[in-house]
């Protein structure tokens, strides 16, 4: 990435250099339907391309929606920019985000409503949590549910919520343990028809599991 970025601040050097840029010379196309508000997009654009110091060529490409872009110019001398946008996978605490590539940016404004599962714990744990509510997805693919947040609360504690506000909670040890006695208790309630009624499943027991109704509890 690092070595991309340098290639991509030498042609907009020579771009800025050969021509005196304005909003009316720069036409953005995008790679796919853009995430970037259109005109917070063409100001740092234009911002980028006129400025000849590239030492912190970085945080364009991480606070904003740009992952990086290809600059052409045609005889009339417009600058035809393409636009290849971030793949968030998850939105994060403070109004960052976390992508495809790995990367943690912090974007201004959106174009459009995404609808990404939340993590929320420490940066470095990220990777993990995404990991575990895919592993949870696959087990709530047996019904209609899907994971909408998933929290690391501390002291091996984690705890996701999906759409229809029921509350999974798991400890990090003996994960995969508790979630295959996840699939086989959620398999029950679907042929009984009250998985709707249930508001939490608690799964830091041992050999055990811990079952919250809209007005009863229980422990399996």
């Amino acid at each position: 990435m690092r070595i991309f970025l340098v290639i991509c601040a030498f042609l907009i050097s020579s771009c800025s250099m050969d021509y005196n840029l304005d909003s009316q010379s720069i036409s953005i196309k995008y790679s796919k339907e853009g995430i970037s508000h259109p005109s917070i997009l063409e100001g740092k654009i234009l911002s980028h391309l006129q400025k000849t110091d590239f030492s912190k060529e970085e945080e364009l490409f991480l606070n904003s929606w740009i992952s990086f872009f290809r600059t052409t110019s045609n005889l009339g001398n417009e600058v035809l920019v393409e636009v290849i946008e971030h793949k968030p996978v998850a939105s994060l605490d403070n109004n960052r985000y976390l992508t495809q590539g790995g990367w943690i940016i912090e974007p201004e404004k959106e174009n459009k409503t995404l609808n990404l599962i939340q993590l929320i714990g420490k940066d470095r744990k990220l990777n993990h949590l995404l990991d575990v509510a895919s592993s949870l997805q696959t087990i709530l693919n047996f019904g209609s549910n899907y994971i909408v947040k998933i929290e690391d609360k501390g002291t091996n504690f984690l705890e996701a919520t999906d759409n229809s506000g029921r509350k999974y909670r798991f400890t990090e040890e003996n994960f995969r343990v508790q979630l295959e006695r996840l699939e086989d208790f959620l398999l029950f309630e679907l042929n009984s028809g009250k998985g709707d009624d249930i508001k939490y499943i608690d799964l830091r027991y041992k050999n055990a599991l811990a079952v919250g109704y809209k007005n009863t509890e229980k422990t399996i």
